[in-house]
């Protein structure tokens, strides 16, 4: 009975050397799928990941501008029609009154005015001449001066070295803000990427009895001595001011007469009168330092503020209304470059489809002459606006450098990132997509 227990025994054997090879090749096989999937998974969650930050970004980037273009110009009460010209029996467009500006007033001194023209920056044109161009005329001995509304928007288009109109060269241009300069290094502004700013008045506080220059508000404000600007629906006036508990007296030097049964308000243009712009700036990664990022910043009234990371590309064209009512797509250069208007050579009918709209009138303008159609008097006269964002997914989000992508301000035909793009910075591995919003603004298109 031993002997044959034994004898089992001793038949028993293990794995063959081929069985265990077998079994080895399936558990590699089991593992490389393992492997692949946890990979692929990786892959797939990096570019999720990626694509959900981009499309947040996107919508928030276009949402932010959005609001600040909506009310480009946006002073106080309705819109107000201006006179249609029988050359063309169209009503011109629709543009605020403009202001009248005290002349011991000087923007400069303020963050949320500054960039707006001064006495002496304000261009007039003799109403002897047809050319609606600026003529010599010195506004030195009146009380007040018009603030035409066309410093309330202004553009630059930027190539990889300069921006027309320049940054801070012209009046309406925002000089408070730290724009920076085209560059790649941090603290600079992307290569070929616009610059944007808009002005408009918010807030404001109804007056309820006037007094000589003093005005009673409905309620208590907290401002001490900053400018301010009543106005009604007819009439606006900007002066220094005096403010305290609630009231308000102007120091102007000759104030109009408002009525308090209109809706007559006073703005603190320190705090209600915003001035806005938007840019490009190049930063270093906070996650990984030595890399450079490109991002969307804000400005308001001087404190500059970085709203998205991955904003590669930022272009804005404009929708004008010229003179003879046509509407024309343009840039900020181009719009920049318009100037005159009118029937310079009397044949009864207007000399070019690109003029400017007629100039909007104002009290403050001395007898013969009226607001002069200079270079840029085109941004009087923006109907809307075109933005155009291109972001990517910040981090590596792909498996390549080359995802090809559209941005419709470069053409309709896909295509890959340079090696270098245009801003300066490193393509890397990311996907790209254009975010783009048509904004109409309110204030030309009520």
């Amino acid at each position: 009975m031993n002997r044959i227990t034994m004898q089992k025994m001793n038949k028993t054997q293990g794995f063959s050397l081929i069985e265990l090879m077998v079994a080895m090749v399936i558990g590699i096989i089991v593992l490389l799928g393992l492997v692949s999937l946890f990979t692929n998974s990786s892959i797939l969650n990096k570019a999720q990941t990626g694509l959900a930050t981009l499309q947040e970004n996107g919508r928030y980037a276009i949402t932010r501008i959005k609001e600040d273009v909506e009310q480009a110009g946006r002073k106080h009460c309705a819109t107000v029609a201006m006179p249609s010209d029988v050359l063309t029996n169209w009503d011109q467009g629709y543009a605020m009154t403009t202001w009248m500006v005290d002349r011991n007033v000087n923007f400069n001194n303020h963050a949320s005015t500054n960039g707006l023209p001064l006495m002496n920056q304000v261009q007039l044109d003799l109403l002897s001449d047809d050319d609606q161009l600026p003529d010599a005329f010195s506004l030195a001995g009146s009380n007040s001066y018009p603030l035409d509304s066309r410093y309330f928007i202004q553009g630059h288009h930027c190539s990889a070295s300069s921006c027309v109109p320049a940054i801070k060269g012209v009046v309406g241009s925002d000089k408070q803000s730290n724009l920076r300069n085209i560059g790649t290094s941090d603290g600079d502004r992307a290569a070929d990427t616009d610059v944007l700013t808009v002005r408009y008045l918010n807030g404001g506080n109804r007056i309820s009895s006037v007094t000589g220059n003093t005005f009673t508000l409905d309620d208590v404000v907290t401002a001490s001595a900053n400018l301010a600007v009543v106005a009604d629906c007819n009439t606006a006036y900007v002066a220094n001011a005096t403010w305290g508990g609630n009231t308000v007296t102007l120091n102007g030097s000759t104030i109009p007469v408002f009525s308090v049964l209109s809706d007559t308000r006073v703005y603190d243009m320190e705090e209600d009168f915003r001035t806005v712009s938007y840019f490009i700036g190049v930063d270093t990664d906070p996650n990984r330092p030595g890399r450079m990022i490109s991002s969307l910043y804000r400005s308001e009234n001087g404190n500059v503020q970085q709203l998205v990371e991955g904003v590669e590309r930022f272009d804005v064209f404009y929708l004008a209304q010229t003179q003879t009512g046509h509407v024309v797509r343009l840039t900020a250069d181009e719009v920049q470059a318009v100037q005159g208007g009118g029937d310079v050579n009397k044949d009864g009918a207007m000399d070019s489809t690109t003029g400017c709209i007629l100039p909007p009138k104002s009290e403050a303008t001395p007898s013969g002459t009226q607001l002069a159609n200079g270079s840029g008097c085109l941004w009087r006269s923006i109907y809307a606006m075109e933005i155009h964002l291109l972001l990517n997914t910040v981090n590596d989000s792909s498996m390549v450098e080359d995802e090809v992508f559209i941005y419709s301000p470069d053409g309709l035909t896909p295509q890959t990132p340079g090696t270098t793009l245009t801003s300066g910075l490193d393509r890397e591995r990311m996907y790209r997509r254009e975010f783009t919003a048509t904004v109409p603004i309110r204030s030309y298109a009520l």
